[in-house]
């Protein structure tokens, strides 16, 4: 199927595989036991892991992090589990965390994907999954992120129903809200939310997934299986020292780490959700 293909067009074949009346596909599913893992990140030497929720303090300004990635992309896997999920793990509560996605507009007012329409629904199941789990903009990362993770973990089978449905379910994502919202067609839907994704990265010039982009600058870039354009190191404790130093340049002397709420390792032992980083 060509990759120029409208996204309306993915709700169209996708009605056509079974009697389902979702859209998610349901070709033949495989198993989740490849991301099914209890293994934790270990630390990385940046010191004690930071608590999670609103920092005390209320004058202060977060670090935007943000990755623009396609869902069904091997670097976007690498750049998540690598690099994204440990440093969150590590400073959650000092940054803006945002997915971007990458794709092209097409002239019927649709998206085009690289992989094809399986890729821009998983694109959509990514934004979905922030949007109804948590009301605040920009939402909690750990509110979503481990979703995130076990879809990406799995890439080559999205959007196969039992994957999708597994991870939602692992992960405290209401399956059928998730459902409703990748199939809504409306100006809240997911459409409408990939259409607006992809026009941001665009805008920004990220044509590459993964671009991992700090305080609105391009940081790092992994592509083809290798770190490219890391000025300052592609290791955790590299970003996670850069985004500590503008937050402090942002916010003064203090940390601001001071925040209520468990660690992202904590949280995910406590509902039991998977976590697959390295």
């Amino acid at each position: 199927m060509s990759s120029r293909v409208a996204i309306p067009f993915i709700f169209v074949v996708a009605f056509l595989y079974a009697s389902y009346t979702t859209y998610i596909s349901l070709l033949t599913p495989r198993t989740l036991t490849s991301c099914l893992t209890r293994n934790y990140p270990p630390s990385h030497g940046v010191g004690n892991q930071q608590s999670l929720g609103t920092p005390s303090l209320t004058t202060e300004t977060k670090v935007p992090l943000e990755i623009h990635i396609m869902s069904k992309c091997p670097d976007a896997k690498d750049c998540l589990e690598q690099l994204i999920a440990p440093v969150l793990e590590e400073i959650e509560s000092l940054v803006d965390f945002q997915m971007s996605f990458i794709g092209r507009p097409t002239a019927d007012d649709g998206i085009s994907c690289m992989r094809g329409p399986s890729e821009c629904l998983g694109n959509s199941l990514h934004l979905c999954a922030a949007k109804i789990n948590t009301p605040p903009s920009p939402p909690a990362a750990h509110t979503y992120l481990p979703f995130s993770l076990c879809l990406t973990h799995d890439y080559k089978n999205i959007p196969e129903r039992k994957l999708v449905e597994g991870c939602a379910d692992e992960n405290g994502i209401d399956f059928r809200k998730l459902n409703e919202c990748a199939s809504d067609m409306g100006p809240d839907g997911g459409l409408s939310m990939l259409k607006k994704s992809v026009e941001r990265s665009r805008d920004l010039g990220a044509e590459t997934s993964c671009t991992i982009r700090v305080d609105g600058k391009k940081r790092c870039v992994r592509d083809s299986g290798r770190w490219k354009d890391c000025d300052g190191g592609s290791n955790v404790e590299d970003l996670v020292r850069d985004i500590k130093k503008i937050y402090k340049d942002k916010n003064g002397d203090h940390e601001g780490l001071g925040g209520r709420g468990k660690k992202l390792s904590e949280w995910i032992e406590s509902e039991r959700i998977i976590w697959i980083g390295h």
